[in-house]
């Protein structure tokens, strides 16, 4: 069972429960069976099955496709950052500490906008996005072959990568646990509802604070010091071995939503967008006196050249109730249609590798 965290949002356990039932094939049901209760009873409202609506302002320049059928090293300048590269001819030894792939499942965004015409009627618009229930064991084979070709680059750079169970048995990584999750790890983020894959035998925890919940970020604040931590594990290995947390996070769509306004309308949309997190998507050296001695990170988003949904139809819908203060009219809207899980596992896993592959030569030229 993998607990949901409560969050103030429009009905988000009973939406995303009652979306995953209807379109969980009989043979996934094992990861989320928490969600099948959760589905029973749940409030009437509408989620998004597949895809989503037109995108709204502010949304009309997605960033294009990544050039699959060229090298990623030479692309690596457009879609690569580093701070403090030229410390990475000082690494001659890592041990990977943390190893996070987040999936999103479930995204929504909402508004609320005022007064329309001089009427002293709001309205609010919500829209959500979610994809059927993934293949859990698929997705740990994928993140697996990823962990051992990450590995395998720095071992072709002549560094040495300690074995997981060296760091596990250091003293200090003990001290990790109240922080660490173990894998697969279904929750709540920022905007959505994912799930986390560690290499098999591996725990992990959340080391991208932007994807944090409200509670999450509560964590962060008042919980284990994981940097802290990791730079004594620094100490335990003779201060020879920098730390490497591993970050990557597959989205599936981009939401976006007008803030609160007394003026303006409120506005949601989404679109379908395959794709890596900018930022979010990073590799983070540690060394005995610094938890970012060296930060490799996507700086615009990686997408996918092909489209998860087709045969897409779309309606809308409209309601409204009467307040002290006026009207209130929510705009919905749903879009279904097919969704190409070929597409999303093959894509997903060329995405991460295409950004291991960048982040190896942005390193090594450093080197």
């Amino acid at each position: 069972m993998f607990p949901i965290p409560p969050r103030p949002r429009p009905a988000l356990t009973g939406l995303l429960a009652l979306g995953l039932l209807c379109l969980a094939p009989p043979g996934q049901a094992g990861l989320f069976d928490n969600l099948v209760d959760a589905a029973k009873g749940a409030a009437k409202g509408v989620a998004d099955s597949l895809g989503g609506p037109a995108a709204p302002a502010g949304m009309a320049d997605l960033p294009p496709p990544f050039d699959f059928s060229a090298m990623p090293a030479a692309q690596a300048a457009d879609y690569v950052e580093i701070a403090r590269a030229a410390n990475f001819k000082d690494v001659k030894k890592v041990g990977i500490v943390n190893f996070s792939v987040e999936f999103a499942l479930f995204k929504e965004a909402s508004a609320i906008g005022g007064a329309i015409g001089g009427t002293g009627s709001t309205s609010t618009a919500y829209v959500s996005m979610q994809i059927p229930p993934p293949d859990v064991a698929r997705l740990q084979a994928l993140v697996d072959r990823l962990y051992q070709a990450v590995q395998r680059d720095f071992a072709d750079q002549g560094i040495e990568v300690l074995p997981f169970a060296t760091l596990r048995d250091t003293k200090h990584f003990a001290e990790l646990a109240p922080a660490q999750h173990a894998s697969p790890w279904l929750t709540e983020t920022k905007d959505s509802q994912s799930v986390f894959i560690a290499p098999t035998g591996m725990p992990l925890y959340l080391d991208n604070p932007e994807r944090a919940s409200v509670l999450q970020q509560l964590g962060f604040s008042f919980g284990t010091n994981t940097r802290l931590k990791e730079i004594m594990m620094t100490y335990d290995l003779k201060q020879e071995v920098h730390l490497l947390s591993v970050n990557m996070v597959v989205d599936f769509a981009s939401l976006s939503a007008s803030g609160p306004s007394r003026i303006f309308k409120a506005s949601a949309g989404g679109a379908s967008l395959h794709h890596l997190h900018a930022g979010n998507t990073s590799y983070r050296f540690v060394s005995t006196t610094q938890p970012e001695f060296i930060v490799a990170r996507l700086k615009k988003p990686l997408v996918s050249d092909r489209s998860l949904v087709a045969d897409r139809s779309t309606h809308s819908a409209r309601d409204g109730s009467s307040h002290a203060g006026g009207t209130t009219t929510t705009t919905t809207v749903t879009t279904t249609g097919s969704f190409d899980t070929a597409t999303y596992y093959q894509r997903s896993e060329d995405m991460l590798n295409a950004t291991r592959r960048m982040f190896a030569a942005s390193l090594g030229a450093a080197r």
